[in-house]
């Protein structure tokens, strides 16, 4: 499994709707996993975490991924401070 993980500094309220809007489309994509949205509205910050079943699903998804990040971050007056690409080396689940 392979992991996108994007940081974003702006008003958290507004970045959650954007990226809401883009949660319908994302899951259509050949390979998505699942999405998490982390937040700390008091700093402003916000994360999110994309997974993917294969580097290959992942890579593809990265022209998508983009225009998604770019869009949700103009539409809130934010900023995306980075973009980085992960391999999942471990997961822990609660029986």
């Amino acid at each position: 499994m392979f992991a996108r993980v994007s940081s974003y500094q702006g008003e958290v309220e507004r970045l959650v709707d954007g990226f809401r809007r883009t949660t319908e489309p994302l899951m259509q994509l050949e390979g998505f996993e699942r999405a998490y949205f982390l937040t700390d509205t008091e700093a402003g910050r916000a994360l999110t975490i994309t997974l993917w079943d294969s580097q290959a699903a992942m890579e593809a998804s990265a022209d998508w991924a983009s225009k998604a990040r770019e869009h949700a971050a103009h539409d809130s007056n934010a900023t995306i401070e980075s973009v980085r690409s992960y391999e999942v080396a471990l997961t822990a689940e609660k029986p």
